[in-house]
């Protein structure tokens, strides 16, 4: 029975080891299909992120689908985590470009939206001008029957949003002003021409020439792009002028200073047409006796033989251009001058400097109102005659312009100067040594907003020119939208000195010729 009972429990124990191998092998399998079911699913997730990325599963894991089959290998799996860790930082690459692009996108919207408002609160004080007139109506200023512009004033709502816009655009590039576009030179001619029928009754074909007065003429370029303006079949233009200039430092052997002038005068576009004469006059000072003598050499390579450049009474039936070695100030005498005077061409240096300056020069100057009186009144009597009309006065006298408007004080109170235009350039008198009337150790000091009052008793409006937005910069979004070519400062329209950097541009237009000083109200944001 024994060996019954052995072999019946024999039995079981051989029962019981079978079924415990069998349920051993059963878990191995089951364990097995899951780390399998394990990583197909994480492939499966992989490759559903790499498609909904926009990417091919296969392509992610950098292997082709054959060797990807064959997967158990060490090396083709290292392989192929590698990948995924570089596609992955790939992505969060490209997810990181997205989120900036999102961010610049919402920024772009909310300046779009803060300039809608800006538009809203812009037609609230304007239709469509933004400035009052003289009896605080609203909207553009009229042109009255005497053919004289109304002043424009601005409220304080405006005038911030002039400036705040203002200085944005400076921000974005410093010379938007020291380099401006001009764009009020467009057809200067018709303007002119409006302006001397208004003063005389006369059409310009029956009326004294263009009378236009370069303060400060350096290398004469806004001499040469006035007479392109105003009679380009004299050939005198910004183009030739540089050939000219290279042709004379070619001759002496040497090279000068910015030839092209600062801002790339030479450049400019020239004038559409090439054979119109009309009689002008434009006088060009310049106190530099280095600087006067190249351009006199200049002057003969240019222009028309028999022409004397130092006599303003010739033949006016043709443009002339007169050349004075001299300085204009706001009184008449003898003053010092820098020693770059003497002998460096076109320097900016070249400034009045205080008696006793060690080799300092010694130049003449006279005032605008005296010059006129000699040149233009010889035969009149009286002091209080009326002054010739000066459609433009221009002055560059390297940070002394206050006292050369002040020196103009007879012309421009009798508002015979169609338009001025001078250069704003505080960074002067920082320099060492300081020079100059501008900024904080101007001397006199004066400010450019006291300048501006001072013509606007007179009858003056005046602008800051600058610089109108290029295409490209539009379509990159870097510059400030609807960006004007003037800012206007006469009449509260800008109650703090701007914030240049550099020198900046002002051109005024008197009221007394609607037509001008409208033009110019035209071309800035608040006009």
């Amino acid at each position: 029975m024994k060996p019954a009972t052995s072999t019946a429990v024999y039995r079981r124990k051989g029962i019981d080891a079978t079924a415990s191998s069998t349920t051993m092998t059963w878990w191995k399998y089951l364990f097995l299909s899951a780390l399998a079911s394990l990583v197909l699913l994480l492939v499966r997730l992989n490759y559903q992120l790499m498609k909904e990325l926009g990417r091919d599963g296969n392509d992610a894991l950098g292997v082709q689908p054959s060797v990807a089959g064959k997967g158990r290998d060490g090396d083709t799996k290292m392989t192929t985590v590698r990948a995924s860790m570089e596609a992955a930082a790939k992505d969060a690459q490209n997810l990181k470009y997205l989120r900036e692009q999102v961010s610049e996108m919402k920024t772009k919207l909310k300046d779009m939206n803060t300039l809608v408002e800006e538009m809203k609160k812009k037609k609230q004080h304007r239709k469509p001008g933004g400035a009052k007139g003289e009896g605080g109506r609203e909207g553009n200023a009229k042109i009255d029957s005497r053919g004289q512009l109304e002043r424009l004033t601005c409220d304080s709502d405006m005038a911030t949003l002039q400036t705040d816009r203002m200085n944005k655009r400076f921000a974005e590039w410093w010379s938007h002003s020291a380099c401006p576009d001009q764009v009020w030179m467009e057809n200067i001619s018709n303007v002119f021409d409006d302006a001397t029928s208004s003063s005389t009754g006369e059409d310009h074909g029956n009326a004294s020439p263009y009378l236009i007065l370069d303060i400060g003429c350096n290398k004469g370029y806004t001499s040469a792009d006035f007479l392109d303006a105003l009679s380009p079949g004299t050939h005198m233009n910004p183009h030739t002028l540089v050939e000219a200039i290279q042709s004379i430092a070619e001759e002496d052997n040497t090279k000068y200073d910015r030839d092209c002038g600062v801002c790339n005068d030479c450049k400019k576009p020239l004038n559409s047409d090439t054979s119109t004469r009309r009689p002008a006059n434009v006088h060009c000072f310049e106190p530099s006796p280095a600087t006067y003598q190249m351009l006199t050499r200049a002057h003969e390579k240019l222009m028309p033989k028999g022409d004397d450049s130092n006599n303003s009474k010739i033949n006016d039936n043709d443009a002339k251009w007169h050349i004075h070695n001299v300085g204009l100030h706001q009184i008449n005498g003898q003053l010092s001058w820098h020693k770059a005077c003497a002998s460096a061409v076109g320097d900016e240096l070249c400034t009045i400097v205080p008696e006793g300056t060690p080799d300092a020069i010694t130049v003449p100057v006279i005032t605008v109102d005296s010059f006129l009186r000699e040149n233009y009144m010889s035969n009149s009597k009286g002091s209080n005659m009326e002054m010739p009309l000066v459609h433009m006065l221009k002055i560059d006298a390297e940070g002394l312009d206050p006292a050369v408007i002040t020196g103009s004080r007879t012309l421009l109170s009798q508002n015979r100067a169609v338009m001025v235009m001078f250069e704003f350039n505080p960074g002067l008198s920082e320099k060492d040594p300081p020079h100059g009337m501008w900024g904080k150790r101007g001397n006199p000091k004066k400010t450019l907003l006291e300048v501006v009052q001072e013509l606007d008793d007179l009858g003056y409006d005046c602008y800051l020119d600058t610089r109108v937005p290029r295409e490209k910069e539009k379509f990159r979004g870097e510059a400030v939208k609807e960006a004007p070519a003037l800012y206007r400062i006469t009449g509260g329209c800008l109650r703090e000195e701007p914030r240049v950097r550099g020198w900046a541009n002002v051109v005024c237009a008197s009221r007394r010729f609607g037509g001008v000083a409208e033009g110019l109200s035209r071309l800035s944001w608040v006009g």
